[in-house]
């Protein structure tokens, strides 16, 4: 992951620190899978996304059933 998974972590921190700023109360990140990946690297990814999202100011209130996009709903904290 390293580099290549930060600079794509970018996206949804700064898109959920704009609709922060912006007084916005719900926002879903989420990422889509293009090949068959084992349930727990995809468990791992959730919880980093959770992390990133999170630590601007959001709070994770579920993640929706997935099978190619994962999605991940926050509100604001």
């Amino acid at each position: 992951m390293g580099l290549i998974h930060a600079w794509r972590m970018q996206k949804p921190v700064a898109d959920a620190r704009t609709a922060r700023q912006r007084g916005g109360l719900a926002f879903v990140a989420g990422f889509d899978l293009d090949r068959p990946v084992p349930m727990r690297r995809i468990r791992k990814e959730i919880d980093v996304v959770i992390r990133a999202v999170e630590a601007v100011g959001r709070r994770c209130v579920g993640v929706e059933p997935f099978l190619a996009p994962v999605e991940i709903g926050f509100v604001r904290a």
